[in-house]
């Protein structure tokens, strides 16, 4: 499904799958290919908007959760697409040997991202922006009326809130999150926002 200029939303297939996002550019980049026994499906899906998984250059994970990363192997064996992983959480990537390691900010063609380090879910969560769009691709930081869980290895609530703090007080317009719906409009976020705090954070705030 195309949202905004180039970039692709393909909602996830089931459970212990993932929103899957692709910026399809002249050098494109698909973030989070989802697990693996979904891959038929997303590749199905890619097909239908008329993409060439070969076309594809790189991946890129918000986190390593299975759910998220689990089809990188199979999807990087079908369509040639180099993994790329962000600088800052080097460190958490030393099995998985990405093919390039980026900065801050990553530019595809005509479109310039910031890459920023938001753990709390993962140590080595990471949320996507786009500063001309004021567009965050949020991984599983947070959802439509929710948070991501932390009782998983790595997981730290009060990271977490920390990270949404930072995140709320950038310029957004859309929030797309690892799983569920995506939050349209900047009266919407604001009251995401205002929702997670009162509801999941109030006793951090």
């Amino acid at each position: 499904m195309n949202l905004i200029g180039n970039l692709y939303w393909y909602p996830e297939a089931g459970m212990m799958d993932c929103n899957t996002y692709l910026f399809n550019e002249e050098k494109s980049m698909l973030i989070d290919p989802g697990a693996t026994h979904f891959l038929p499906y997303l590749l199905k899906e890619l097909e239908k908007d008329g993409i060439d998984i070969k076309g594809i250059d790189y991946i890129i994970d918000t986190h390593l959760h299975p759910d998220h990363s689990g089809a990188n192997k199979a999807f990087m064996k079908e369509s040639g697409a180099e993994l790329i992983a962000y600088r800052g959480v080097e460190k958490h990537y030393a099995s998985r040997r990405p093919s390039l390691y980026i900065d801050e900010e990553f530019s595809l063609n005509s479109v310039n991202l910031k890459i920023l380090h938001t753990p709390g879910h993962a140590r080595e969560s990471i949320s996507i922006y786009w500063p001309d769009e004021c567009l965050l691709i949020s991984g599983d930081l947070i959802f439509m009326c929710g948070v991501g869980r932390t009782d998983f290895t790595g997981g730290d609530f009060g990271v977490l809130k920390d990270s949404i703090e930072r995140m709320s007080k950038m310029d957004l317009e859309y929030i797309l999150p690892g799983h569920g719906e995506i939050v349209f409009g900047k009266v919407n976020v604001d009251k995401n926002f205002d929702y997670i705090k009162k509801i999941y954070l109030s006793s951090l705030f």
